[in-house]
Formats: structure tokens, sequence, C-alpha cells
């Protein structure tokens, strides 16, 4: 009997072959990190809240060893190695302490994307969210970005697409707004740029 792919692995498949369409390396690094680079290299505050126990795997007998909350890790490893201008996207495994519920696990699928260059902007950013969306979700899909905090970027936003299933409207998958939160996103803080 023939084997199919799982659901996920096409899903990555096509948001890779999606962004390398549109000039992206694919970069990749470790799922067990160092401090240093899940948050320090990240300009994460050292009493933030994600550093907390209730939100890391600390890797129990190695210090300072984390299992990757994020892929954006692996933006320090590849800037310590490579000269802009580039643009890479890291698709990759992360994993939070959360409670399992419906929209959170402990372990999930992430992509990170990282444009550096001359005169990049935010501007660029949703250009290319725009047109990767589209790609994703067919042609009348809007984005949408709304301000908020992360401490790797500035300034910081949340991706907003119009909702899949009602094409804004509003609908029980988008709990009436006609929007879903996809992602947050911004310019690359100049601390990690340093």
């Amino acid at each position: 009997k023939k084997g199919h792919l799982h659901p996920l692995t096409q899903v990555m498949r096509e948001i890779v072959d999606s962004f390398t369409a549109m000039g992206f390396e694919v970069a990749d690094g470790p799922e067990v990190e160092s401090e240093h680079y899940n948050f320090d290299a990240l300009n994460v505050p050292k009493d933030h809240p994600a550093r907390d126990m209730q939100d890391t795997f600390w890797v129990k007998g190695v210090p300072q060893t984390v299992l990757r909350t994020h892929t954006s890790a692996v933006q320090v490893h590849y800037m310590e190695t490579h000269q802009p201008p580039f643009k890479i996207i890291v698709p990759g495994k992360v994993y939070r302490y959360e409670a399992t519920d419906a929209t959170h696990e402990t372990q999930f699928h992430q992509i990170e994307g990282l444009v550096v260059g001359e005169h990049v902007s935010l501007a660029h950013l949703k250009d290319v969210l725009d047109e990767f969306f589209k790609r994703l979700y067919g042609a009348t899909t809007t984005v949408r970005m709304r301000p908020s905090y992360f401490p790797f970027v500035e300034p910081g936003v949340e991706i907003d697409v119009s909702c899949v299933k009602c094409g804004g409207t509003g609908c029980n998958v988008c709990k009436q707004t006609g929007w879903i939160e996809v992602m947050g996103a911004g310019v690359v803080h100049p601390n990690v740029l340093q």
C-alpha cells in the first residue's frame, strides 16, 4: 500500500516552496539551545516571563540550556556566519511548557523569517507577507498589522489574515471578527543586529 505525507509535512513544504520562490534560503539550527542564543542574543531581558520554569523547558543537568522556544535563535547563529544582505526562513520544531488545548501544544512547528539589508522596512515586511499569504490561502486574502511588543524587534507587530473560512465576514473560526491572528513580526532590533 502506498503511504502519504503527513499534513504538517505537506503544509511545511508548501510554505518553504512559497518563500524560496520569493528568493529566500532555508536555514536550520539546533533544537537544544543555549540560553545565550535562545534569549540573551535576542534582547530578551533576564526577568522576562518567557525564561520562567513554567514557560521554558530547561535541560536538567546542563546549565543554561533549553529546548528552543522559537526558531528565532537560528537567526543569531546565521548572522554570526553570514554577511548581509540575506533573506532566510527557518522552519522547525519549538517547545514551550504550556497547557495543551485547541490552540496550544508543548511542541509545535514554527517558521522564522529574517531579512537583513539596506533600507529594509516594515513596508517590505508587509509586501512579503501579503504575497506569502495570497500564495498560501488565495488571492483574496488580506493582511492586517497591529502594534505589538517583542524584545527582538522594533517596531513589533501582530499579523492577522482575513478569515480563510468566511473571507472576513465573521464566523465561528474567527470568533466573528473576520480576522485570524497568525504571527508576530517586526523589524530586527538594533541590539540583535549588533
